[in-house]
């Protein structure tokens, strides 16, 4: 036990909020949401959790409890315009992290609540982080904990995972996300790099698979991603 807090105290708790397509590149959580194969969701948490976990990270704040919509100010920053499959992929997401050694944490700013009962119903429920009493209070319903951001390190600190992944071939894992959440939308064959909220024409979400792309224009590979909004 002695051990154990003076690791705590010389190594305290260090939480990451950066964009997932910052450590994944190009792979944001609408790219998620449009995965024609939602269980790839659990190695794309895997691959950022090996990531943060080399990086010296305890935490990963996954995203804010919201749905993605068509006047959404950062749209790469919402999952799907479907609560259950938003509280799906944040499940796999955090499964992924945790299998690294990474905590999950949501971030309670925006709350919809049927995010919040399709996590309780999957016992999904890791750590919520809010800024005030007001925001945990909203909270009541939840399963999970509720962390005041100000207490979030302490938390941390006192739950942090020790193991870590030795080997994950994260360049295979963000290819086949992105080659799997390609939409076509129909109309004029011509792609689109994250270019979503469109109603026609191919929509990739990184510049790596244009090659691909195209023979999906061609009908030499599927398109099997599902439009997220």
């Amino acid at each position: 036990m002695l051990l154990l807090s003076y690791f705590q105290i010389v190594f305290p708790a260090k939480i990451s909020n950066q964009p997932l397509e910052d450590i994944l590149n190009d792979v944001s959580l609408v790219c998620l949401g449009s995965l024609g194969d939602l269980t790839l969701a659990y190695d794309a948490g895997k691959a950022a959790g090996y990531l943060l976990k080399k990086e010296g990270y305890d935490a990963y704040i996954v995203g804010v409890l919201d749905t993605l919509s068509l006047d959404d100010k950062e749209p790469f920053h919402r999952v799907n315009n479907s609560a259950f499959i938003t509280a799906h992929v944040y499940s796999l997401f955090s499964k992924g992290l945790l299998s690294a050694g990474i905590i999950p944490i949501f971030d309670g700013r925006v709350i919809d609540k049927e995010i919040i009962y399709s996590l309780n119903t999957r016992n999904a429920t890791y750590p919520i982080v809010v800024e005030t009493e007001s925001e945990k209070e909203k909270l009541d319903k939840y399963k999970g904990s509720i962390i005041l951001k100000d207490e979030l390190e302490g938390y941390i600190d006192r739950v942090k995972l020790f193991w870590n992944l030795k080997e994950v071939d994260v360049e295979a894992i963000r290819m086949k996300i992105l080659k799997n959440s390609i939409i076509w939308l129909g109309g004029e064959k011509k792609i689109y790099v994250n270019q979503i909220f469109r109603n026609d024409g191919l929509i990739i979400f990184s510049k790596d698979i244009l090659g691909y792309a195209k023979d999906v224009l061609e009908g030499y590979e599927p398109a099997t991603g599902r439009k997220p909004w």
